[in-house]
């Protein structure tokens, strides 16, 4: 696969594509889930066949960063082999040999970096993306929308302000009457030749906002607007430059400087260390994405966890539609009592569900294609791995029907729409036992909305799906 080039899709044969050489610092470029890319040992200044094994060593930290899984190929020369998961992000890859930054590899949203923007905005930005600890990577400012940047330095900016503590500073001004020290010297030099001897210059302490903090935090702001003012166009630059506006609105007028350099070994520590980190992103241009950097800050996120957070927010606003209410997002947990040793896991959490006095929902969030899969190909036509994962996938919904004896228990997996399907996927299979009834439900949910009449059509569908006189 070429350097900084769209993903290349893949072929009937399975050959892989190959990576250019042509840049001295090449950006591998994958999508989540996607296709893998092939690494040349001469993108590192390497050759032969025994390059691999100190490759994978130097770099063990960044390619578990980002769950890269790693073949080995020896057809025609030793290459290795890069697989993406779910997680999207960046990290630099160092040469074995020097131990210095040779090459990036970026994996981006398999949903375009809008439809990521909308479901982060849509979740408050309550799943962010790890910044940081590792050196640049070379190439991945420019392929990554502002944005995601912005959205973790408003967090702790917003942080910092809420808890930031009022202390005792030096001020100076000019008063008709004293207080504190008078500057003596001034008012002779300044202000006693002019006449106006009711001006005093005078110095006291007052209780205020660290003024040198609070410059910090304007002049942050304002490169932030500046940023973001290029990408209001898209739900989450708007929603981020509003709420860029309105922190520099609850600021207010005054001085304003770049920040220092975040001392990584001395700094702040708790809000305080944060904020000041975030702003020294800013301040050094080591932005994700922008026009004034090529190389870019590390960063992971994990898409199952937005993806989690996202079904979430969905079900909590289709309560109301099926007269329900929201259990919270992995609020609850049942535990599980182990006798002797060993023990295994602790308790089952689901991610999100719905009770009333005779029913509950349980909605369990699977960021995988096994629906659009099956869709397309039938169980029969799986591979065994994929059938292994989702036969694992049912027995856990399944358990969740044990969290309640209530008559009508429904448990929901809840898979992202691909795009490629004719029309929504949903399919309800029912088990009955005694007198209860327990409903196992496939369905598909958009990746972000596309407007509001989109919101309230799919919500409409999964009412529709949901209703408990509907039978698998």
């Amino acid at each position: 696969m070429a350097a900084r080039r769209p993903a290349a899709k893949g072929t009937a044969s399975g050959e892989l594509p190959r990576s250019s050489t042509s840049n001295a610092r090449n950006l591998f470029r994958l999508v989540d889930h996607g296709d893998p890319v092939r690494i040349e040992p001469s993108c590192f200044g390497a050759k032969g066949d025994r390059w691999v094994d100190g490759f994978l060593e130097a770099n063990h930290e960044y390619l578990r960063r980002l769950g890269l899984r790693t073949e080995v190929e020896t057809r025609g020369g030793v290459r290795l082999v890069l697989y993406p998961g779910s997680c999207i992000g960046a990290v630099p890859l160092v040469s074995p040999a020097t131990r210095r930054v040779a090459a990036g590899v970026l994996v981006v949203p398999r949903f375009r970096w809008a439809a990521l923007g909308s479901v982060l905005q849509s979740v408050g930005f309550a799943v962010e993306p790890r910044l940081g600890e590792a050196p640049l990577v070379p190439g991945s400012a420019r392929e990554v929308p502002p944005w995601l940047l912005a959205g973790p330095v408003l967090n702790r900016l917003e942080a910092l302000l809420r808890y930031m503590k009022r202390g005792f500073f030096e001020r100076t001004e000019v008063r008709s009457s004293p207080r504190g020290r008078i500057e003596w010297a001034q008012w002779v030099q300044r202000d006693l030749g002019k006449g106006q001897w009711d001006r005093l210059p005078c110095s006291f302490p007052d209780l205020d906002d660290d003024p040198e903090l609070v410059a910090a935090m304007r002049w942050t702001l304002a490169r932030l607007l500046q940023d973001l003012a290029s990408q209001v166009d898209s739900l989450a630059g708007r929603a981020l430059y509003e709420r860029a506006h309105l922190l520099n609105r609850d600021l207010g007028p005054g001085r304003s400087r770049r920040p220092a350099p975040w001392d990584h070994s001395g700094g702040g520590s708790g809000w305080l260390g944060d904020a000041q980190q975030a702003m020294g992103w800013v301040a050094e241009n080591r932005g994700l994405g922008g026009a004034r950097s090529l190389d870019g800050l590390a960063w992971d996120l994990e898409a199952d966890q937005v993806w989690e957070a996202w079904v979430a927010s969905f079900v909590r606003d289709l309560a109301p539609h099926l007269g329900l209410v929201w259990a919270g997002g992995g609020e609850v947990q049942h535990r599980i009592n182990w006798q002797g040793r060993p023990s295994s896991m602790g308790a089952l959490i689901p991610d999100t569900g719905l009770r009333g006095r005779q029913r509950v929902i349980w909605v369990d969030a699977k960021y995988k294609a096994h629906l659009s899969l099956l869709s397309r190909h039938g169980w029969c036509g799986l591979t065994e791995a994929v059938r292994d994962a989702h036969r694992a996938d049912l027995h856990q919904a399944l358990a969740y029907t044990a969290l309640t004896d209530t008559e009508l228990t429904d448990t929901v997996l809840a898979y992202p729409e691909l795009g490629n399907e004719h029309r929504p996927v949903m399919t309800i299979a029912t088990l009955t036992s005694g007198r209860r009834r327990v409903r196992l439900v496939l369905a598909g949910l958009p990746f972000g909305f596309r407007s509001a009449s989109h919101r309230g059509e799919v919500l409409s569908r999964w009412r529709r799906l949901l209703d408990p006189r509907v039978d698998g």
